[in-house]
């Protein structure tokens, strides 16, 4: 007969810490990483004034103005009733027996009672407010009106304003003390984690103003996360978005103080408040700049293809019938092979393959991006690549041929400082320069892409702003300096080093981790209302500008891809078809009635654009800006140039752009042709509104100070002495 075994007391005790140890650290990660679902996030009301009411008739919709906010000479009102369908209003503003009277005032979710003009002195007023959808609903409350505030934004004739509306952002600029600053409005707290950034950098003190100089873009982004920030990649908590995009025009024709000649920005460069693009009507027209390509996409469907190629564009896509073939790119998709994938194409003979590329026309620009496939070409795939490539070669000798989805021999790393891809490791590359994939080793018969492809491109597509450091940098801050990188060692390797260097480019951001929509807000005057259409983070306006500038000055040029044909124009050019679920849209009417299947009907004249595609305009104004100094960049020669940072000079090395990328410096670098050159310089990593004066040292030794501002690059030239 055995004992039972009977475990002892310090042993019950182990286990049951153990136990308790694991499901504590389950709580805590469900709680931590876990979906945020059955949780509420009422708005955390804000210190803003409450409206007395002083007389209501509204006991059958219990309508009361809550609290209040003045913008200027704006005025808003939170109204809330006990009942639907109440919108429009008629309001009135009664001051001292003068009264001013609004009518059919519309009202939505997320936005308050807006009067735009209101003309008022200092002291109390009563505001009026009856409903036009249900007779009897009415309610009279007082506020106080600061006579002081009303010219602190900005006159609207000098600035634009797109992208989101709702009380969750609302940042305008204001004027105090001869400066301008940003502001939102909104200041929107929910108790979740929020983040606004300008320009894709965190900025703190929005709330109450942050200066900004006028004559530039500014990108701003408000993000809330039921998490720490860094944990957006998480899409089971609780995320939001908004974006608002700002243009100010510049107020004064100051120049910078300088040994050197800055080509700014023009002063005839002032963006539109409507939604289209306006460079391919408004640019003056210049030839393209020697030896560069820039590809672009028609972008309006009533402006000629003419007028683009006007404006120092190369090449238009294949859709364009009206232009010569020399003059057309294209990117050819999945769609090319019908959607087959790669085990179909690896499956066809030699002859099979070249039938194909036969049919492919004798374009100016030609690139692969057969995103369906392994990126990584095994060998039967990429066997029938190359001779699907060499084909188009011998049919077209004078084809600019390259795989964008394959990538050049060295793909660009985006390295950030981010994670393990820390930039200054990426400096040994330049002491063996080669490819970084197998794409281009060599099949045991010997064939390979080396010899096929004459332009390498590198891929400068916005990256995620989802993780920010201590400084409030994103991978976003990197992209340029990563892509000067990797184009620099594509042209060291010899078997690219005749090829074309270009950055290929898009205007937005890609979703990386299911992340919200910006709610894009449309204004509609026919029928008069608020149309809201998703759409992506767009990337800024600095940004573009610099990746433009520096690959046409570095470099061989860009190309931007689109995702759209020519659009139409116009507020009310919106077309839905019945029953489409899209990719999400919301209607307001004005009159509180009106039916969404107003946009169900055709469009002769095309759509208008459902988003504002102000990067482009900035991809455009760097390609005039870059042809201000063709004479130098045309066959001039590359060198980057010393700084002085913190007291201590930097001299240029070699890997330039990773080690400054590392160190989180400014890029300074030159073109010199005879006596003749040309400085463009950026900081991808300073606050976008500060100001940082650089000394540099020309190429012929001698000293001077540059100018940066925010993440916008400068362009300068001189002589040499």
């Amino acid at each position: 007969m055995h004992k039972k075994k009977i475990l002892s007391k310090s042993t019950i005790i182990w286990i049951s810490t153990v136990l308790a140890a694991f499901t504590g650290t389950g709580i805590w990660a469900w709680n931590r990483y876990g979906p945020s679902q059955g949780k509420d996030f009422p708005e955390q009301l804000s210190a803003l004034p409450i409206a007395v009411t002083i007389d209501s008739a509204s006991s059958a919709c219990d309508l009361t103005v809550r609290r209040y906010k003045q913008i200027g000479r704006e005025m808003q009102f939170e109204i809330a009733a006990n009942a639907a369908g109440l919108a429009p209003y008629n309001v009135e503003i009664t001051q001292n027996g003068k009264v001013q009277k609004f009518e059919n005032v519309p009202h939505r979710v997320s936005i308050w009672l807006t009067l735009p003009n209101v003309e008022l002195h200092a002291g109390k007023s009563s505001v009026k407010v009856t409903s036009l959808g249900q007779p009897g609903c009415e309610t009279t409350a007082e506020f106080n009106y600061d006579d002081s505030r009303k010219s602190e934004i900005l006159d609207g004739t000098k600035w634009v304003r797109q992208g989101s509306k709702d009380n969750w952002l609302d940042v305008r600029p204001v004027v105090k003390g001869g400066k301008i600053f940003l502001k939102d409005f909104a200041n929107f707290q929910d108790g979740r984690t929020k983040v606004v950034m300008i320009d894709n950098i965190v900025v703190a003190g929005i709330e109450n103003g942050v200066e900004v100089k006028p004559g530039y873009f500014y990108t701003i982004t408000a993000k809330w996360i039921d998490a720490p920030y860094n944990d957006w990649w998480n899409s089971l908590r609780n995320r939001a978005l908004r974006q608002q995009n700002i243009w100010i025009n510049a107020l004064d024709n100051k120049k910078e103080k300088s040994t050197l000649t800055r080509i700014e920005i023009p002063s005839w460069f002032v963006l539109s408040k409507d939604i289209n693009v306006h460079f391919d009507t408004t640019f003056p027209e210049f030839e393209p700049i020697e030896g560069k390509l820039v590809m672009q996409y028609r972008l309006n469907n009533w402006v000629p293809a003419e007028n683009y190629l006007k404006r120092g564009i190369t090449h238009l896509p294949a859709w364009e019938k009206d232009i010569p073939a020399n003059k057309i790119h294209w990117t050819a998709s999945p769609g090319h092979f019908q959607d087959k994938n790669e085990q179909w194409f690896a499956g066809l003979s030699r002859q099979e393959v070249e039938a194909l590329a036969d049919n492919t026309p004798g374009l100016g620009v030609y690139a692969f991006d057969f995103e369906f496939w392994n990126q990584r070409y095994p060998p039967d795939v990429k066997q029938r690549l190359i001779w699907f490539s060499e084909r188009i070669r011998k049919n077209h000798p004078n084809m600019y041929l390259f795989d964008y989805w394959g990538g050049s021999a060295y793909t660009n790393q985006h390295f950030n400082k981010m994670g393990d891809k820390s930039p200054a490791s990426f400096a040994k590359d330049y002491a063996h320069p080669g490819p970084n994939h197998s794409n281009f080793d060599k099949l045991p018969n010997g064939d390979s892409f080396q010899n096929v492809f004459n332009v390498s491109p590198t891929d400068v597509y916005p990256r995620p702003t989802s993780v920010a450091d201590a400084q409030g940098n994103t991978q976003n801050n990197f992209v340029l300096l990563s892509a000067i990188h990797s184009l620099r060692i594509n042209k060291l390797i010899p078997f690219q080093k005749n090829n074309k260097s270009v950055f290929y480019a898009w205007n937005r951001h890609m979703p990386y981790a299911n992340d919200p929509i910006v709610p894009w807000h449309h204004e509609t005057t026919n029928p008069k209302g608020d149309l809201i259409l998703n759409q992506l983070e767009m990337m800024p306006a600095s940004q573009a500008l610099s990746l433009s500038l520096f690959s046409l000055v570095l470099f061989d040029g860009y190309y931007l891809w689109h995702d759209s044909q020519p659009g139409g124009r116009g507020e009310n050019a919106y077309h839905f078809d019945p029953g489409s679920t899209d990719w999400g849209k919301e209607w307001y009417p004005a009159d509180g009635k009106t039916d969404i299947s107003v946009f169900h009907k055709p469009l002769p004249n095309g759509d208008s654009p459902r988003y504002w595609d102000y990067p482009t305009e900035f991809y455009a104004l760097g390609n005039w800006m870059a042809k201000q100094v063709e004479d130098v960049i045309a066959g001039g020669k590359n060198q980057d140039l010393a700084y002085e940072i913190n007291g201590s000079w930097q001299e240029p090395q070699q890997a330039q752009a990773a080690l400054v990328a590392d160190r989180k410096d400014p890029f300074v670098s030159a073109v010199v042709k005879g006596n003749k050159f040309v400085v463009l310089a950026v900081d991808s990593f300073q606050s976008p509104v500060a100001t940082r004066k650089l000394n540099i040292r020309l190429p012929d030794g001698t000293k001077t100070t540059i100018t940066l501002y925010g993440n916008w690059p400068s362009l300068y030239k001189g002589v040499l002495k």
